[in-house]
């Protein structure tokens, strides 16, 4: 094959037969070689790298044992060419070299399988580079590389990496199986990604790294180890229509003092939070849906996102600033604003006296607080946080709704809206995962009441290593932090409740008091069941409530008994038990349509639904 070179004149295209060759290559005048029977008809093996120092094309051939290194002002063209098990790096460009490839492959490499430094320029259309113990495409100093609808693939260390100040655009195509990030852009010069998708990498998807500016456009983040898109210290990003899916991590990642935009965006089953935002970094999140999720964001004290249009569903955790406050009373209760009203609205719940009462002892204080404040003396001291210690269907829920707007409506809090959160909610599965899930909920109730049921269950008999005593430990640190911005209501059985206060030392010293919520008489129960009556337009008839109060009277109240549940599950098994009855009558009155009658009444208490 050389005497073929030797003797062809400059600029020269020459055919190379159908075969195998072992040469000492490389390219000091212009040239063409052509595998004469087609692309993989020629296979050239080389011991050392081939250098190419003048403007030289290869069409069909493959180069084994070793890579191509262009140096200089040269030009390199590649058409479904193959390079492979190169001992260093696959096709090398320094200085002002520039490489044209299309349909052609880089892999099974000891280096990267593309390198560009100096001034280098690429562009590959349709190519494949991969199977590299380095990063499979690394650009250095002020190269500039295009992708076009190729495929990067296993490598072991980055997929594609950009340095210095190199440029990189990529369209359309996929990065995957990468040993750390499948795009890293640690560069002052421009990068852009359109159109790609960027999976299964060890690490990041996509890093957008210190002090870089990036666009990201229409990619798909999908089955990463660690987040999805990554923007780091000072980076800048405008990202839209990004898919971040099944990310090992967050979906995006703000460090601080970031910047950026994610506008039309969608992050779903991520491990982490959909969205992390660091100290004082300022992106706007506009038209992001999330879903599928454990939490929405995570957004870090003095953070300064802006948001507009972010939608979740299926999101245990959301920390999403809260509605408004008309929305936030939207949830079937009466919108009452003043004083009075809401009192009114305690003192007509059935039962409860001594809740009712310690309440209102409590709402004095506090309304006297106010009066000292205003004319110029300290308030007395006070402690808004409770303990509500009950069986379950006491009304404790509604008691802690009602008593957020009360101190909304007297100035003691912003918001007065109400988040309810059990250990589920606030406890992680592995070790750093508690505390951002703990101050993600508590940051969502800032401006109101968190509610957190069986708050005991933080505290389970034993202790040991479970997580909820981190749980505790957190949430006693944003109780003194925030000790002005949020009310905290615990509850729970009463002697549970004792063993949870009991088990931190600064859970006893910010909970002072507790509501004792005492079971439902039998006649109160039947109150409630009079209510349900009333308000689904059904009537009892002569001897009904009487049957009701017995049947109450004979339950056995075990632990955990049911109160409020019991009476609407009574209700519940009357207008079944009426509907049977009435489905026999030929042609049924209004009465009969309306009238609960004792025989309606079950003998025996009705049974749990099985998923109660």
């Amino acid at each position: 094959m050389m005497s073929l070179l030797s003797s062809a004149p400059d600029g020269a295209v020459v055919e190379i037969p159908g075969g195998s060759y072992r040469e000492q290559l490389s390219f000091a005048r212009p040239v063409t070689l052509v595998a004469a029977g087609g692309p993989g008809s020629v296979t050239i093996q080389l011991d050392r790298p081939c250098a190419v120092r003048a403007d030289t094309e290869l069409r069909g051939l493959t180069i084994e044992g070793a890579g191509l290194l262009a140096v200089g002002a040269v030009r390199l063209r590649l058409s479904d060419c193959v390079v492979r098990g190169a001992a260093s790096t696959g096709v090398g460009l320094r200085d002002d070299a520039r490489l044209a490839a299309d349909r052609s492959q880089i892999t099974s490499v000891s280096g990267n399988g593309l390198f560009l430094g100096g001034n280098a320029t690429a562009r590959l259309l349709g190519c494949e580079v991969g199977e590299s113990a380095f990063s499979a495409v690394h650009l250095a100093g002020r190269a500039d590389l295009e992708l076009e609808d190729c495929v990067v693939f296993s490598s072991r260390e980055h997929g594609v990496r950009a340095t210095e100040e190199s440029s990189l655009r990529i369209d359309g195509g996929t990065v995957r199986d990468s040993g750390l990030s499948g795009i890293s852009a640690q560069t002052a010069g421009r990068v852009v990604l359109s159109g790609c998708t960027v999976e299964k990498t060890e690490r990041a998807g996509i890093l957008i790294g210190a002090g870089t500016t990036a666009r990201v456009e229409r990619c798909r983040i999908e089955g990463t180890g660690g987040t999805g898109l990554v923007v780091w210290t000072g980076a800048t990003v405008q990202a839209r229509e990004v898919v971040v899916t099944g990310a090992g991590k967050n979906g995006v990642f703000f460090a601080e003092d970031s910047h950026g935009e994610i506008e039309d965006c969608e992050i779903s089953h991520t491990a982490y939070p959909a969205v992390h935002v660091g100290e004082r970094a300022d992106p706007v999140l506009r038209a992001l849906h999330i879903h599928d999720v454990d939490q929405d964001l995570d957004i870090a004290e003095a953070a300064a996102p802006r948001l507009a249009d972010v939608r979740v569903s299926a999101v245990t955790v959301s920390t999403l600033p809260p509605p408004g406050r008309e929305e936030a009373a939207g949830d079937g209760q009466d919108t009452a604003t003043t004083l009075d009203e809401l009192i009114a609205e305690l003192d007509n719940l059935i039962g409860l006296e001594s809740v009712k009462r310690d309440v209102t002892a409590m709402i004095n204080v506090m309304r006297l607080a106010r009066r000292r404040i205003e004319i110029g003396l300290p308030p007395p001291p006070t402690n808004r946080h409770l303990v509500f210690a009950g069986n379950p269907g006491t009304g404790k829920t509604t008691v802690a709704r009602l008593y957020g707007r009360i101190l909304h409506t007297l100035g003691m809090i912003e918001r007065g809206h109400l988040v309810e959160a059990d250990r589920s909610m606030l406890v992680g599965e592995y070790v750093g995962h508690t505390a951002p899930k703990t101050t993600a909920v508590f940051r969502k109730a800032l401006g109101g009441v968190l509610f957190i049921d069986e708050a005991y269950a933080l505290a389970p008999l034993g202790g040991g290593n479970d997580f909820g005593q981190e749980a505790v430990a957190t949430l006693v640190k944003l109780m003194e932090d925030h000790r002005d911005e949020i009310v905290v209501i615990v509850a729970g059985y009463p002697g549970d409740m004792q063993r949870f206060i009991d088990s931190n030392p600064g859970l006893a010293s910010r909970f002072t008091r507790t509501l004792m919520f005492v079971d439902y008489s039998a006649e109160q129960l039947a109150d409630i069941v009079d209510n349900q009556v009333a308000e689904h337009r059904y009537e009892l008839g002569p001897g009904t409530r009487a049957a009701v109060v017995g049947h109450f009277a004979s339950l056995c109240r075990e632990p955990g008994f049911g109160n409020g549940r019991s009476a609407r599950q009574l209700f519940q098994t009357l207008t079944e038990r009426h509907a049977q009855r009435t489905a026999l009558l030929a042609e049924p009155t209004m009465r009969d349509l309306t009238v609960l009658l004792p025989q309606d009444v079950p003998l025996e208490p009705p049974s749990e639904p099985a998923d109660q």
